[in-house]
């Protein structure tokens, strides 16, 4: 019942859909009516039912910002402004071919829950893939993508996605995603991290969240466009982040960690 339901939901969203947006504001106009009770539903999900509401409006506002951002290529440049002021989390590369979107669903019970939905331009035309979990299973925290860095190396564009996951005040995580466009497609999973392990296709630290959050400035995960060199914060054996850093130098082909 549950699943017919879903189904007759997620087709009058793609007929509304079809029928009202024309323009990227209007776009953003029903995106961000369905996202204001998102957060209206997270704000009161102890309430009777209002559980399966914000469920039911992070399911709609997922499946519309993929068929916009799937169809629109101009989605891929506008601002979104009122969206943000909702809190949700838009990063874009420099040369506005890759953009995530990240939005908290609420449905965390101990920390953040998101959701991301990941657009591409290939040729003039935009695809997006939607990160969420199928109907009716367990809905896992991810993490939201706060910043894309842009690597060239030769004929390749390599995306470097920074992003970050809290679950807990006790367990937290930051780290750089490795993406590339190839053939018209997103690759997630572009191995280009070398150490002694292997090839990797992320940079990552787990951490616990109690150690930063009473310093004034964070230490976080970032790329140094200048040294091609990641700089990645060091956990010491209490999982507390410190002030010191690893760095992986960009050589050509990979990553990999250098002496500092």
């Amino acid at each position: 019942m549950k699943t017919f339901k879903f189904i007759i939901v997620f087709f009058c969203c793609f007929y509304s859909a079809n029928l009202f947006a024309q323009t990227p504001q209007a776009i953003e106009a029903d995106l961000l009516r369905i996202f204001k009770r998102v957060n209206y539903y997270g704000s009161h999900k102890k309430e009777w039912k209002a559980i399966d509401s914000l469920q039911k409006m992070n399911q709609i506002f997922g499946f519309k910002l993929k068929y916009y951002t799937s169809k629109y290529p101009e989605t891929i440049s506008y601002p979104f402004t009122e969206l943000k002021k909702e809190r949700v989390v838009i990063a874009t590369s420099a040369d506005g071919l890759f953009r995530t979107y990240s939005w908290d669903t609420r449905l965390g019970s101990a920390g953040y829950d998101f959701d991301n939905v990941l657009q591409i331009k290939v040729n003039g035309k935009v695809s997006s893939s939607l990160k969420m979990d199928s109907v009716g299973k367990k809905h896992n925290p991810v993490f939201w993508y706060s910043k894309i860095y842009t690597l060239s190396s030769g004929s390749k564009t390599y995306y470097l996605a920074a992003y970050n996951s809290v679950r807990s005040s006790i367990d937290a995580t930051q780290g750089v995603q490795f993406f590339a466009i190839e053939n018209g497609k997103l690759n997630g999973a572009v191995l280009l991290v070398k150490t002694p392990t292997g090839l990797h296709s992320k940079i990552y630290f787990d951490y616990d969240f109690l150690s930063v959050v009473n310093m004034k400035v964070i230490p976080v995960i970032y790329y140094d466009a200048k040294t091609q060199s990641i700089h990645s914060p060091l956990v010491n054996a209490k999982r507390q982040v410190t002030r010191d850093y690893i760095v992986y130098k960009f050589t050509g082909k990979y990553f990999e960690r250098v002496k500092n």
